[in-house]
């Protein structure tokens, strides 16, 4: 199950890494499609981190843990995840917590931003990896 997660999250990020390096702002912000991908690409990444932190520690006997934000805290208090990784992480489910309701728009050029950020999704799924030895 956190395999296939993984994987997900990886094909998400391939989609944005795409976006990336094929899209500039200006062109973005002209098209609603692109934006609307831009938004729910990035809502899967965060969403996937904390899927696969939370299915971790089930798997691992922790299940009274009741959002993503404390699973991966307690990645980090496990030191799975070190703390500047965490801090970094816990940013961006704040992210997360906006896209999901669809009455709050959110700037499109800080949403674009985040995909400078996509090397912590990658770091993520690095030290994750480690731990349960995919």
């Amino acid at each position: 199950m956190i395999k296939e997660r993984i994987k997900k999250l990886n094909e998400t990020l391939e989609i944005l890494e795409y976006m990336k390096n094929n899209f500039d702002i200006d062109e973005l912000k002209l098209d609603k499609i692109k934006q609307y991908a831009l938004k729910y690409g990035i809502y899967l990444c965060i969403t996937g981190i904390g899927e696969i932190a939370c299915a971790y520690l089930n798997e691992i006997g922790i299940e009274n843990i009741s959002s993503f934000k404390e699973c991966i805290a307690m990645l980090g208090e496990m030191k799975i995840l070190d703390r500047f990784l965490v801090e970094r992480l816990m940013e961006l489910m704040k992210y997360r917590d906006l896209l999901k309701r669809p009455y709050i728009e959110i700037d499109i050029l800080k949403l674009y931003s985040l995909l400078e950020r996509l090397d912590l999704f990658k770091e993520f799924i690095d030290k994750i990896t480690i731990v349960i030895k995919v």
